[in-house]
C-alpha cells in the first residue's frame, strides 16, 4: 500500500513539476548549490525486511536561488564522521532541480546489511555533492540514535548497500 501511494505521489509531483518547469535541466544562469548553504534533517526512519528507509529533508539555508542534482553520493555515517556504508559516486548527468531560497526538497533514503564494526552515535546520512561542491550531514533524530543501522544480513565485513531516490517536492 505505501509503495503504491509512494508511485502514485511521485506521478503526481512529476506531471506538476513538468507542467511548471521544475523539474529536468536547470537554466545555466543559477549556480549550483553548495554543501555549506544547504541544511538536511532526516524526518524517520522505518525498518522493512532487513532495511532501514529514511525521509529526508533538504533546505537551501541560503538566500539565493541555486540548482541541485538529483543522486549526490550518500552514505551511512557515525558521529565521528566514520563511513558505515558508501553510496555510488554522485551524479553528474541526472536532472537537476532549482531549489530557491529557503527552499526544500524531500527524498527517501533506504540501507541494508551492515556488517561491519561498532560505531560511535549518533549515526546520519551524508550527502555528497558532485565536483567538489562539498557534503551535506542529515541532523539525526535525536543525539543517540542509531536506529538508520540496518542488521548485519551476511557474514561479518561483507559489503552493506545504500541508494536514495530523486529530490522532489
Amino acid at each position: 500500500m505505501k509503495r503504491a501511494m509512494s508511485l502514485l505521489l511521485s506521478a503526481a509531483v512529476a506531471a506538476a513539476a513538468l507542467s511548471i518547469g521544475f523539474a529536468g535541466a536547470a537554466s545555466a544562469s543559477v549556480p549550483r548549490c553548495i554543501g555549506s548553504q544547504l541544511s538536511a534533517r532526516i524526518v524517520d526512519w522505518q525498518g522493512a525486511a532487513g532495511s532501514r528507509i529514511a525521509d529526508v529533508v533538504l533546505v537551501n539555508t541560503s538566500f539565493s536561488t541555486c540548482t541541485i542534482r538529483n543522486y549526490p553520493r550518500v552514505r551511512l555515517v557515525s558521529a565521528h564522521g566514520a563511513i558505515l556504508i558508501n553510496g555510488t559516486a554522485a551524479s553528474i548527468t541526472a536532472a537537476a532541480h532549482t531549489l530557491p531560497r529557503l527552499g526544500f526538497l524531500k527524498t527517501e533514503v533506504s540501507d541494508n546489511n551492515y556488517c561491519g564494526p561498532s560505531y560511535a552515535k549518533p549515526v546520519t546520512l551524508a550527502f555528497v555533492l558532485p565536483d567538489s561542491l562539498g557534503r551535506v550531514v542529515a541532523m539525526p533524530l535525536s543525539p543517540t540514535d542509531s536506529s538508520g543501522v540496518p542488521p548485519c544480513l551476511g557474514a561479518a565485513g561483507s559489503a552493506g548497500h545504500i541508494s536514495m531516490h530523486a529530490w522532489h517536492t
